[in-house]
């Protein structure tokens, strides 16, 4: 029964695209009792083989033909390790780049595309070094709103001019920038190039000089363009307002939206990767589904990358005789601290001991040092372990409640799914001050539980965050996008 219900909760939204998107993208794992983690891309390559399976094994239909476009642009086999995942599109801007430099029409008119947006927009917001406010496009700014000099759908209406009108092609062209701001990958082609530079086009004209960007050289605008402002596609194609207000009181308290980067570039990726799918063949909706599935799964591969080591050492520390039997006026963050230090004042940690002692790994994983005999090396070593612990504890917490980890023997990234705990709204209720209980358990100090319920509301704002951005992507790609003939492409386009 109880199997049944977790399969339930785990797969509750669950649609045959949704399972595979799942399992292509499963390539970080947490256990809550011994955290193993595999070396290089060891579960990469595993959801890499199996989403080929499960995916070739499909009658042919628009949901595999969609299918296998979404897993051959995102090309689990191009990242070199499982936390490449979490920071890098190494996949799709392979992908790119391969077509960039197969296809001398594609490469022509992104050049000439690129350098009308820098030509034409401002490529900083932060004008004034005095300006309150974010250098990149923030929460604050919109298309249309505050920018009343660049209507809503600026960036979508400029592309289709370049694409003759087909909406397919315009995504395409914003996608090669728009999937991040930072490091989207190289791409030439000599053909376009030459072909520009003979129409008295300077190279300059064409791509950024990486003294300048402090990256590789590139035609994409910088970070701080108006090309990656929200609501450049259109007026919906943007996260709501209150999330945005949720975003600055529970991530960025006292801060104001202009001073905080706005992502956009979630709901351009999304867009491209969405559309993909559609002129590929898939019904819009489950392309909808897929991108905001694996949105979910992209931002729960991040919080492991953050939570897995902190989290193992909690529970290690956790199962520690010599903690287990504290006294009864000793929280369980008191006595970790204390008996640290002891080691510490002690000298009876070494590189070796660190695999067998959690409390010497402790002192290793702060770097304070195993020599804390002098005053100053101790007072320093607290204050670095009771940061420490601000991360260690929730994590610790998190995974206690939340689904993660192996689930019928396949590893799943975080998830914001609760399998245990209390309901939310008593978190919030005793986060906020509001409610003096300590619902935490685990020997914890009812602070210590309090900060830990407000560091795991701030990772459930990411969830939301950044799967509201997917979602506003991809359905305005589902409005626009259309399917093309099987075996066509929308980059055949751009030689029309």
């Amino acid at each position: 029964m109880f199997s049944m219900f977790l399969d339930c909760l785990i797969l509750k939204r669950s649609a045959r695209a949704w399972l595979l998107a799942t399992l292509l993208f499963s390539g970080t794992a947490f256990a809550q009792d011994a955290v193993q983690i595999d070396p290089g891309n060891q579960k990469l390559s595993s959801a890499d083989r199996i989403a080929n399976i499960l995916i070739n094994s499909l009658p042919e239909s628009g949901v595999k033909k969609g299918l296998q476009r979404y897993y051959e642009i995102i090309n689990p086999s191009a990242y070199e390790a499982d936390a490449e995942v979490a920071f890098s599109n190494s996949g799709l801007s392979l992908y790119f780049a391969r077509q960039f430099k197969g296809n001398a029409c594609f490469a022509e008119k992104t050049l000439r595309f690129y350098h009308d947006i820098r030509s034409t927009t401002k490529n900083t917001q932060k004008t004034d070094p005095q300006m309150q406010r974010h250098s990149r496009t923030s929460l604050g700014d919109t298309a249309g709103g505050t920018r009343k000099d660049l209507p809503a759908g600026w960036l979508f209406q400029k592309a289709l001019t370049f694409t003759k009108g087909n909406p397919n092609a315009a995504l395409s062209l914003i996608g090669i920038c728009g999937h991040d701001d930072i490091a989207q990958g190289t791409a030439f082609n000599q053909e376009a190039e030459d072909k520009l530079l003979a129409q008295g086009y300077k190279w300059e004209d064409l791509y950024l000089d990486p003294d300048t960007t402090g990256e590789e050289e590139t035609f994409c605008p910088p970070r701080e363009s108006d090309f990656y402002i929200a609501r450049s596609l259109s007026k919906k194609s943007d996260i709501s307002d209150s999330l945005k207000r949720r975003i600055l009181e529970v991530q960025y308290p006292g801060k104001k939206a202009e001073q905080i980067a706005s992502k956009n570039y979630h709901v351009l990726g999304a867009a491209f990767m969405t559309c993909q799918m559609i002129e590929a063949g898939l019904n819009p909706y489950l392309a909808i589904q897929v991108e905001t599935t694996a949105a979910n799964l992209y931002r729960g591969i991040r919080l492991c990358q953050n939570i897995e080591a902190p989290a193992s050492l909690f529970w290690k520390l956790q199962k520690m005789p010599e903690l287990l039997r504290r006294p009864h006026s000793y929280t369980f963050e008191q006595a970790v601290v204390r008996k640290a230090l002891d080691r510490g004042t002690n000298k009876e940690c070494t590189m070796k001991k660190i695999e067998t002692d959690p409390l010497c790994e402790l002192l290793y994983k702060v770097g304070s040092g195993f020599d804390l005999t002098s005053p100053r090396a101790a007072a320093r070593a607290e204050e670095q372990l009771n940061k420490y612990l601000d991360m260690m504890i929730p994590s610790g917490v998190y995974t206690s409640w939340n689904i993660t980890g192996k689930v019928a023997g396949i590893s799943i990234p975080c998830t914001r799914d609760q399998l245990f705990g209390p309901h939310p709204f008593m978190k919030w209720l005793v986060g906020q001050g509001h409610l003096p209980l300590n619902i935490c358990g685990k020997g914890l100090s009812l602070e210590s539980c309090r900060k830990a319920l407000n560091t795991l509301r701030t990772w459930e704002v990411d969830f939301d965050w950044t799967v509201s951005q997917h979602l506003a992507g991809a359905q305005f790609a589902a409005g626009v996008c259309k399917p093309l003939p099987q075996g066509t492409s929308s980059f055949q386009h751009f030689c029309d």
